[in-house]
């Protein structure tokens, strides 16, 4: 390899060196997942069987599991571990400047990666999609943390795009050493706010957002020193000297080349997956022939009318048809996403019949007729679950809620915070 990192060559003193022995063990075992994944799962059995206590993973969606905090655990203690052998075996080595270039190294691509895939994630918006039907009708006060978090983002596509173009940019930066300490900046700013959605609003990615922030400021440390002497002591900054991972420059060219199709390929292949998915079940997925949001003006079951309480648990409230082929029920107690019916629907437009299909089975549960009595009244009358049933319904959708009709406005003579 050739010419110098931003590494001094001058001997590392006592305490950086053990340092950088602990940092580099727990990065070890934690982003690399062979090695932390397979200690780890070692370690929990063996505990289970000496405690008998319980120490499994079960995959949920939440990067803060109980699971999670215990292998945070694992790994911080078994680097510090590490660490201090490694201290009492090695008294030679006077720096590692080497093994801290492939960390770095693997560090910005690691990084890198993720800030992609998040960001691609935001500017196709898959991650964050605009509010359901469904979503509009529940009360404000029933929704979780997250929830609101995500009806937030959601909302605005301006934002959630930009959010994830900051992203990308940090991604693309890191790629390349001589834009390291720029797309490092980037990106610890991004992930700074990123962590502090996930602590504000209960979003349980805190401690991989944490570890992606610490990664971030690690990159930027490495240049610590010619970012103070630039932004606060006002001195003169030096070419910084890129080390070379080949002694050819036939080699560093090919490698670039590579490297550069790899990213264009990589960034490709999430736009097509991202642009898929959005035709799937993001904003771009179509509207079914009964899209909108049906209320219950009557409703009769088994010949017998039933009255708008609240307390009901039989009478519907609405029937809810979403993009592509989702369907929830909203009986007259319920409130939250937990009490709904949620069903897959098949609208047959020539017979005018939708039929409702369980998730879990595929087994239809009803059929219902509907014909259109005037431009916003809809009978539905048929089987549900061996009930009779008919109801008469008022429609509306999401552009009867001032929250989407009111839209943006340049000019606004008054504040509407309602």
């Amino acid at each position: 390899m050739n010419q110098t990192n931003t590494l001094t060559a001058t001997p590392w003193n006592g305490i950086t060196k053990f340092l950088f022995r602990y940092f580099f063990a727990f990065c070890a075992l934690s982003i690399f997942p062979a090695i932390g994944n397979i200690l780890f799962t070692i370690v929990s059995k063996l505990l289970n069987l000496l405690f008998e206590s319980e120490i499994t993973y079960h995959p949920s969606g939440s990067g803060d599991t109980l699971y999670d905090y215990y292998k945070l655990a694992f790994t911080a203690i078994t680097a510090l571990a590490f660490a201090f052998l490694w201290t009492l075996i090695d008294r030679k080595n006077k720096e590692y400047k080497l093994i801290l270039y492939w960390q770095e190294t693997y560090i910005r691509y690691y990084l890198g990666m993720f800030m992609l895939v998040y960001g691609f994630s935001k500017v196709i918006k898959t991650q964050f999609t605009y509010p359901s039907l469904t979503s509009l009708i529940l009360p404000l006060g029933n929704k979780s943390p997250m929830g609101l978090a995500w009806t937030f983002m959601g909302f605005s596509d301006t934002y959630t795009i930009f959010s994830g173009l900051c992203e990308v940019a940090a991604g693309l930066l890191l790629m390349y050493r001589k834009t390291r300490t720029l797309g490092a900046i980037v990106c610890f700013g991004v992930m700074l706010n990123v962590f502090l959605m996930n602590m504000s609003y209960d979003i349980p990615v805190k401690l991989f957002s944490f570890q992606l922030m610490l990664l971030a400021a690690f990159l930027i440390g490495l240049d610590y020193k010619r970012l103070v002497n630039f932004f606060i002591l006002n001195k003169p900054v030096g070419t910084q000297f890129n080390r070379q991972p080949f002694k050819s420059k036939k080699a560093n060219l090919i490698t670039q080349i590579v490297k550069g199709v790899a990213i264009i390929t990589a960034s490709g292949f999430m736009i097509y997956n991202g642009l898929r998915s959005q035709m799937m079940y993001g904003d771009a997925c179509p509207k079914p022939a009964m899209y909108g949001i049906y209320e219950a003006e009557d409703f009769i079951m088994n010949n017998d009318t039933l009255p708008p309480t609240l307390t009901d648990t039989n009478r519907w409230k609405n029937i809810v048809f979403e993009k592509g082929d989702g369907v929830n029920i909203f009986k007259m107690n319920s409130s939250n996403w937990g009490h709904l019916l949620r069903y897959r629907a098949e609208t047959d437009t020539l017979k005018k019949e939708i039929s409702f299909f369980s998730y879990s089975d595929s087994t239809e549960v009803g059929r219902l007729k509907y014909y259109k009595t005037d431009s916003i009244h809809y009978t539905f009358e048929g089987i549900f679950k061996n009930d009779t049933i008919k109801l008469n319904t008022r429609r509306s959708d999401e552009k009867d809620f001032p929250l989407i009709s009111k839209g943006f406005n340049w000019v606004n003579e008054y504040p509407d915070n309602r």
